[in-house]
């Protein structure tokens, strides 16, 4: 299938999405603007999980809505290092949402929520916040609630523990964003070889784009079920528009045959 046919099917499935976050932003009171002497910049008052969940279903959609631009040209490096991002903002909000009702997981995503918040001041001389959440403790809480499902399910034998698939899944993208050897090297090639500083377009790197823009539209669309799922106000909202009920009822039916 010619490369921009099947783009044009990628940008009508984030375009879904869109549609969710615009319903979803319409559910809030809008953010206040703020100005001080050296920063002008918007903030919620009194935010909450809904907010979080938001912003980075906001950050996941930019990411894609770039990634396409950027596989137009062969950019394949800065594409998976924006998948990257987008790895991290997905798991985030699943996490924030985990049904997991523990004492030990609610107190860690009330904490999250809180430092999330309380850092918002980007003036020069602003306190340097360190890292909110360790990915180590986001991994093996999801993981801890997938090996649930499948175990419920007796799908455990041969399997890996989830914790792991997500740490490597991580770990992979994250590669690009440090600029490793080998990924730093897929920059080269071609007759004669040379380092390819303007996109790889029209090279094997374009199918190898699609391919990941596939896998991680499908990503965010499972991730953006869970937030409708979580959240009974935008699934209220949401599920009376037909595409979006369309989209709902298909995501939970790729959800169930990926589970099963």
């Amino acid at each position: 299938m010619p490369f921009e046919v099947v783009m044009s099917g990628f940008e009508e499935r984030v375009a879904i999405l869109e549609r969710v976050i615009e319903i979803f932003t319409g559910l809030l009171p809008p953010p206040r603007f703020h100005r001080s002497a050296r920063n002008w910049y918007f903030r919620y008052e009194n935010p909450d999980v809904r907010h979080f969940c938001l912003l980075k279903a906001v950050r996941v959609v930019s990411a894609l809505n770039a990634a396409f631009e950027l596989a137009r040209k062969g950019y394949s490096q800065e594409l998976a290092a924006l998948m990257r991002i987008l790895s991290e903002c997905t798991r985030h909000i699943e996490y924030v949402l985990d049904p997991d009702d523990s004492e030990e997981h609610q107190g860690n995503v009330k904490r999250y929520l809180q430092d999330f918040f309380d850092d918002q001041e980007r003036d020069p001389a602003a306190e340097i916040k360190g890292v909110l959440i360790r990915e180590k403790v986001i991994n093996d809480q999801l993981g801890k609630t997938l090996d649930k499902i499948a175990s419920l399910s007796g799908e455990t034998q041969n399997r890996a523990v989830a914790a792991k698939l997500f740490h490597r899944s991580s770990r992979a993208f994250s590669f690009y964003v440090h600029a490793r050897y080998p990924e730093s090297m897929d920059l080269y090639g071609g007759t004669p070889g040379r380092f390819h500083l303007h996109g790889m377009s029209g090279t094997p790197k374009d199918r190898e784009n699609l391919e990941t823009l596939d896998t991680f539209i499908t990503t965010a669309s499972t991730t953006f079920l869970i937030m409708v799922q979580g959240i009974a106000e935008l699934r209220a909202a949401a599920l009376v528009e037909p595409a979006l009920h369309r989209w709902y009822v298909e995501t939970v039916g790729r959800t169930s045959d990926s589970d099963g």
